[in-house]
């Protein structure tokens, strides 16, 4: 079970596995320098050192209890890490709603859909870490006293299985990993109920820039993407001419 003591343990536990490189090797247009593990420790650490001085101070600002947020961070941080879903309750209303790129527009209802989503994940990134960037967290609280929070992040991990997208099973759309390490940023956006729980969340990341940091996808200046992305052309151009017979339809029909 969580306690102050398994959260330190946790934030001192090494999990990724195998060669950490020095820059990711990338279909990016620029070189990617990568966070070894030990400068994810020290950013984490650092985070939550500073993330509970923002709350201290944001409790005096709104004249409104905050603390309960950093044990809630914990919680919600040291449960990914360890996978350990046993304090689900504690973290999430039972009717969690959450979005992600990788719905493509669903949202997610339910502990168990949000879990299976996030289980994606980890099945094909078996050391997936994530780590909040240093003084990138903001928090929000309405005149009706909702807290809001929106926390950007680096994931990092050695993409060595299948990613399945929604709905996260045998039939869903996959993309398969090279066994590449990847190193990837996105950010997440959570509204918590007056129970202290995560009523809607969403995470928000650029597919594109992740797919080609895994080289999974081409470079934009190969001819394998410029074909890719040429293929709109097909529908695009479909669309226009249906546009124009019924331009001209609707003409000769007035005419008659």
């Amino acid at each position: 079970m969580f306690d102050e003591e398994e959260f330190q343990a946790a934030l001192a536990r090494p999990r990724l596995q195998g060669h950490v490189p020095t820059y990711l090797k990338s279909n990016r247009a620029e070189p990617i320098r990568v966070y070894q593990e030990h400068e994810l420790q020290a950013m984490t650490k650092q985070w939550f050192v500073d993330f509970d001085r923002k709350l201290e101070h944001y409790s005096k600002a709104f004249d409104q209890d905050l603390t309960w947020v950093m044990t809630w961070a914990k919680k919600y941080w040291w449960s990914f890490l360890v996978r350990d879903m046993s304090i689900n309750d504690e973290l999430y209303a039972p009717d969690v709603r959450y979005t992600d790129v990788t719905t493509f527009g669903r949202t997610i209802v339910g502990i168990d859909d949000f879990v299976t989503y996030n289980f994606a994940f980890f099945d094909a990134i078996p050391d997936w870490r994530y780590d909040p960037l240093p003084d990138q967290v903001y928090i929000d609280v309405t005149p009706e006293g909702t807290v809001r929070t929106v926390i950007r992040y680096i994931g990092s991990g050695h993409w060595t299985g299948p990613l399945r997208l929604h709905p996260y099973d045998e039939s869903a759309p996959t993309v398969w990993g090279n066994g590449t390490f990847l190193q990837c940023p996105a950010v997440d956006r959570y509204h918590f109920n007056a129970d202290g729980l995560m009523q809607e969340g969403e995470t928000l990341f650029d597919i594109l820039d992740g797919l080609q940091r895994a080289a999974v996808l081409p470079s934009s200046d190969s001819w394998q993407l410029h074909t890719l992305f040429a293929a709109s052309k097909i529908p695009a151009a479909a669309s226009q001419l249906s546009t124009e017979l019924q331009r001209r339809v609707t003409s000769l029909l007035r005419l008659g």
